[in-house]
């Protein structure tokens, strides 16, 4: 188990460019052969470099687990086939949603999964079927973008600071794992800007305080 502090073409938001799951980590193409091998050496996964939508805000605009993907609407035919192509035995669908920003809008892991309460009956129906593990829409924080303020694995979540204790229990009754409110790259609350994570490491960025880089660790069993 691992846990680096990194920045992607000099930005700390390396969350927002990236996404991990336990069987799989998405990055920025033009990420060095270096870069992508110290990512996939700390995550202990396949580390599948592409674009979405030609951009490089990966974070944003797409999330999963290990039984699924869910890809924004906005992204491209050959992104997909890209990312299917090297995920053989993981199942990848586009979310056809006027909500494209997909990756800020559902925190989920191997166990269940918290999604904004603007996702319709049928969005919901089909992230439930792609991630095949219980959703339930909920606000955290105060805030529908779940997946943009909080990181879940399958050991552990780390949430927004302003999250109540009626928030962290219903991401522990969710998930089925602790969690633990904090900041990353030195007091920015959306964590999920500056975390990259499976059950076996982390990357996160490079401008995380030591005291963060603690709780981080420790609340994701790292």
């Amino acid at each position: 188990m691992a846990i680096i502090m990194e920045d992607f073409f000099g930005t700390a938001e390396v969350g927002v460019l990236s996404f991990a799951s336990d069987k799989y980590a998405i990055v920025p193409v033009q990420l060095t052969k270096k870069k992508i091998a110290t990512i996939s050496r700390v995550l202990n996964v396949k580390v599948i470099p592409t674009t979405i939508g030609g951009t490089y805000l990966i974070g944003a605009l797409l999330t999963g687990n290990s039984n699924g993907m869910l890809v924004s609407s906005i992204a491209f035919d050959e992104e997909v086939d890209t990312i299917k192509k090297e995920l053989d035995n993981i199942r990848v669908d586009i979310l056809n949603s006027k909500l494209t920003a997909v990756g800020n809008l559902i925190l989920a892991n191997d166990k269940g999964a918290i999604v904004s309460p603007e996702f319709t009956k049928e969005e919901v129906a089909k992230i439930r079927d792609v991630l095949d593990v219980e959703v339930v829409q909920a606000r955290l924080a105060g805030r529908p973008y779940v997946g943009s303020i909080s990181v879940a694995t399958n050991i552990g979540a780390v949430i927004h600071i302003e999250c109540t204790e009626e928030d962290e229990e219903l991401v522990r009754s969710v998930l089925k794992v602790p969690c633990k409110p904090c900041t990353v790259n030195d007091g920015v609350p959306f964590v999920r800007s500056g975390i990259v994570a499976t059950s076996l490491g982390a990357v996160v960025g490079s401008r995380t305080t030591g005291p963060e880089l603690m709780t981080i660790s420790a609340v994701l069993g790292l």
